[in-house]
């Protein structure tokens, strides 16, 4: 990170022209992700700070051969067109929002870079890890904003393809931000590539069939047994993470998808509140068709077992 960080931060004295990121200013390093790289970025002479993500160069160049082979618009595009266009944006709008996108130095031969909103914020994988006092007494709120989310994108007509506890944001100010829409695709397509997070992927994700709303429903159903557990329905071989055992892990975790049945949340979690469970098991039944049909119904199911809350 070093090197391309302290490029970056010296821009300044560069024509915006020729800039890395044109008009946009790295201020600090966020997050070195297996994908990309975030920054805090800003746009002189305004104080205003955004989220800035650079893909990696290796990630790059998957993103455009999948972008290629099934037509796809790039993230910023998608990105832009989930955004409301709006001249007083919605702070509780609940998907990050994109603001622009382009390519370092203006050269669409180099890597893809987003200027998003900045959450200052912390995701619900460090959240659970950590037991933070927060994430109970908001837990339920969280997770309704992040289905709400996932309504937006599937009236849309997209899919999202990782939803996961590292993509759900809690911002500081208790605002709730669905993250990272790099997988982000029109519904109806099977992806050979099974792209996504292993230990969310809905069945259809693991045989790399067509995929539509119920896989992100499938996949928030891990969420919410994550989040109302403490762990998630299946688990892979634990040890180091080289190659091989990531590969191994992945299939392992396909594998359960595929053939096993989850355990029941309340085992887990004694004092899981009252009704959560058939949602849950629902959300993760096998078979899409047996599955909520979509994020309206299983929100106004949450919505009443809220109402059912001390």
């Amino acid at each position: 990170m070093g090197k391309s960080f302290w490029r970056g931060l010296f821009d300044w004295a560069r024509p915006a022209e020729t800039r890395r990121f044109g008009d946009f200013l790295l201020v600090r390093p966020v997050h070195d992700g297996e994908k990309a790289f975030v920054y805090q970025a800003r746009r002189p002479p305004a104080p205003e700070l955004y989220a800035l993500k650079v893909y990696k160069p290796a990630y790059d160049r998957t993103s455009r051969r999948i972008q290629k082979r099934y037509g796809l618009s790039c993230e910023g595009e998608v990105g832009l067109l989930l955004t409301p266009a709006t001249a007083a944006p919605d702070p509780n709008f609940p998907i990050v929002r994109t603001l622009a996108y382009g390519w370092e130095y203006n050269d669409p031969a180099r890597c893809q870079y987003l200027v998003q909103e900045f959450v200052d914020g912390a995701n619900l994988k460090h959240m659970v890890a950590c037991a933070d006092p927060r994430l109970r007494a908001k837990r339920l709120e969280i997770l309704q904003a992040a289905g709400a989310a996932l309504e937006i994108i599937h009236e849309r007509g997209f899919v999202h393809r990782d939803v996961c506890s590292d993509n759900i944001l809690l911002a500081r100010d208790g605002r709730t931000k669905l993250i990272d829409l790099g997988f982000t695709a029109p519904a109806g397509i099977a992806f050979e590539e099974k792209s996504g997070t292993p230990s969310t992927m809905s069945p259809e994700q693991c045989e790399a069939r067509r995929l539509g709303p119920t896989s992100d429903i499938y996949s928030f159903g891990v969420v919410l047994f994550e989040v109302f557990t403490g762990s998630l329905p299946f688990s892979g071989t634990r040890g180091p993470d080289n190659p091989a055992l990531v590969a191994r892990r992945a299939s392992e975790l396909m594998q359960k998808h595929l053939h096993d049945a989850p355990p029941r949340p309340s085992q887990v979690a004694p004092d899981l509140p009252e009704g959560l469970e058939p949602i849950i098991l629902r959300c993760l039944d096998k078979a899409p068709e047996r599955r909520y049909p979509n994020m309206k119904e299983l929100l106004r199911d949450l919505a009443k077992l809220q109402e059912r809350e001390p």
